[in-house]
């Protein structure tokens, strides 16, 4: 019996979930194979944290790229650049 899922007509945190339980990998599972805790994987799953490490990870782990939010620089201010020509030098 070939089961098809249609992730598409729902949200992305219930469709994450549904790959999870079809796959049979709890969010805790999920976590311990990225290396990290078990509620960074909910928020990131939610789009309330983002990790490029924990995006292409779960890539690696097989979870489809339509699944996942985008990756980003993850929380924080963006680092400074450096001056490339100070006054006064």
């Amino acid at each position: 019996m070939n089961i098809c899922l249609d992730l598409t007509r729902t949200s992305r945190e219930r469709a994450i979930g549904a790959w999870l339980a079809y796959h049979g990998i709890s969010k805790a599972d999920l976590a311990r194979q990225v290396d990290v805790d078990p509620s960074f994987i909910t928020y990131f799953i939610q789009g309330k944290r983002k990790s490029r490490r924990i995006h292409q990870r779960l890539l690696k782990l097989g979870m489809p790229p339509e699944l996942l939010p985008a990756p980003g620089n993850g929380p924080g201010r963006p680092r400074k650049k450096p001056a490339e020509d100070a006054p006064g030098s």
